[in-house]
């Protein structure tokens, strides 16, 4: 067996396109377009055939891996190179691809939970008063950027942000100056018929239940477009899981942190 590192070409695409399809539940857009396009890519090849690609993080942490339907049954022994090579100790891997979460489980020494994803489950949306979401625009990105440092410590500065804006994906609520909440509502490319949800409400807010009034407002925004809302949360935001289950959303997957070393 053979690893190739590769651009993250039309190769790439095409397999990822036939994982997709085999998900049990869609993927979550944080992981899609942070973690797993910045990691690097490779091509998994036996005698000379392209039969898969993973894609490791730069500290050897296994973010995705595919083999197509032939060789589904080598994927125990695909890990087991990786490891072997040393080109991966450990994985974050979801339940939603039994496949590859499987095998991963296999020469696991140690695992915790990191991300649940969850799925909206359709349920009847009462009427509420709606809070006032608009979208953020050009001039309130500084301002906007300044809110996600403060609040949970994230510095952007790879232009995630702008690309939301860009987009037509970002919205906040604000009272005067101050940002209450911002709301993100990602239209999925790769998987046309979900968009993802996200929130994060101002700590001087928190706790008035203004997380459960936007994603609300925003499942109301994607249903209306024929498209199915996502969202997720990691294991230490207990009040984002609340307000979450709350807007009518159940859990559909977990990402697991897996080590393969002691």
């Amino acid at each position: 067996m053979k690893f190739s590192q590769i651009d993250n070409n039309e190769t790439i695409a095409q397999l990822r396109v036939r994982l997709y399809k085999k998900l049990r539940s869609p993927i979550d857009a944080m992981w899609e377009q942070l973690y797993i396009a910045s990691a690097q890519h490779y091509t998994i090849e036996k005698d000379s055939k392209t039969i898969g690609f993973c894609c490791i993080d730069e500290v050897k942490s296994l973010k995705q891996i595919f083999l197509i339907d032939d060789c589904t049954y080598l994927m125990i022994p695909t890990i087991k190179a990786l490891i072997g090579e040393d080109l991966i100790c450990k994985a974050s891997v979801s339940s939603n691809e039994p496949f590859s979460f499987n095998a991963c489980l296999f020469y696991s020494k140690s695992m915790q939970t990191n991300t649940f994803c969850f799925e909206y489950s359709n349920r009847t949306l009462e009427n509420g008063t709606d809070l006032p979401i608009v979208p953020v625009a050009e001039k309130d990105i500084p301002a906007v950027k300044a809110f996600f440092n403060n609040q949970i410590g994230f510095d952007d500065t790879f232009r995630y942000t702008e690309n939301l804006v860009q987009r037509k994906e970002l919205y906040f609520v604000k009272e005067g100056d101050s940002i209450v909440a911002t709301s993100e509502c990602r239209w999925s490319d790769s998987q046309v018929e979900f968009a993802d949800l996200g929130v994060i409400v101002n700590k001087d807010y928190q706790g008035k239940g203004i997380a459960t009034q936007v994603l609300k407002q925003q499942i109301k925004r994607v249903l209306k477009a024929n498209r199915k809302p996502i969202c997720s949360t990691t294991l230490d935001n207990v009040a984002s899981k609340k307000a979450i289950e709350k807007a009518g959303f159940h859990c559909s997957n977990i990402i697991f942190d897996i080590n393969f070393i002691e």
